[in-house]
């Protein structure tokens, strides 16, 4: 039977368990936008349904779909994810758009915690001549942005560093412009708390950010005093509930909103706290 992907789009909605879910298989098969299978009567390749049951046999109901397909979706790029590596969010996407309109040709950028690379990855797009740093404290979510790297043929402009939040390299020291982390922020004693899509699932390493969610936070923002230039920028995805204490560090620092109106960003400049605003 000759199945159009607006038929195999109604066929997902009754095999899984939502419409968000329906949508992502069928968007990630078929490489088309979401907007373009509620209208598509092209017919489906053989291939792509073969692919489809392959796919809802390994489901289950609370599987994150990104896993499944192994695909994510960032800013405008679509990116290889496994469990290896946490999914990014919208809330990171934000962060990335509003840390871009802070600095101007910065030369020199550090990603802490890079993950899958996705903001390595939009950095490089948004700052061609930047040399971008890329850490991670596992060499399995390296693997995994490495992967995607190579398919944006960026390896030219980002380095990869396994290493335990900052590189150790002199060279770095006071010539960084702009350092950027969406570190493991959520409190050690809430990880049981999460929905089971995110902690059976994601990285544990990417999650938990010890007392208070704080402990990768603050070793952060201890060290990269160490390594910005002046007037360089610390930007941060973080918990609401860590700006008071964020400011009880003294810190040159603003925090800004997301979109839902919860504080989630801190950007913090090497510069003395008077001239902080």
């Amino acid at each position: 039977m000759n199945l159009t992907y607006r038929d195999l789009l109604k066929q997902a909605q009754r095999d899984f368990a939502n419409l968000q879910d329906a949508e992502y298989v069928i968007q990630a098969l078929s490489n088309k936008p979401r907007y373009e299978l509620f209208m598509s009567q092209q017919f489906v390749d053989p291939a792509i349904i073969n692919r489809y049951h392959t796919l809802l046999n390994r489901y289950q109901p609370d599987m994150p779909i990104p896993y499944l397909v192994n695909k994510a979706y960032f800013l405008d790029y679509e990116l290889y994810v496994d469990p290896r590596v946490m999914i990014p969010r919208f809330e990171t996407e934000e962060l990335v758009m509003r840390t871009a309109r802070k600095v101007k040709h910065p030369k020199i950028i550090i990603d802490i915690g890079t993950g899958s690379g996705v903001i390595a990855n939009a950095l490089a797009h948004l700052f061609p001549q930047a040399k971008i740093i890329a850490t991670d404290i596992s060499s399995d979510a390296l693997d995994v942005a490495q992967r995607n790297i190579a398919k944006y043929r960026l390896g030219h402009q980002i380095t990869l560093t396994c290493c335990d939040v900052l590189p150790k390299c002199d060279d770095l020291k006071s010539a960084v412009d702009l350092i950027i982390s969406n570190p493991p922020y959520i409190p050690e004693d809430e990880i049981e708390k999460l929905a089971p899509r995110v902690k059976n699932y994601e990285p544990l390493v990417a999650l938990n950010g010890g007392k208070n969610g704080m402990e990768i936070i603050s070793r952060i923002i201890e060290n990269a005093v160490d390594f910005l230039c002046p007037d360089g920028l610390l930007a941060l995805e973080i918990d609401p509930r860590q700006v008071k204490l964020i400011k009880r560090m003294k810190l040159s620092v603003a925090f800004e909103k997301d979109n839902q109106g919860m504080f989630r960003y801190a950007f913090i400049r090497n510069q003395p706290l008077e001239n902080s605003h």
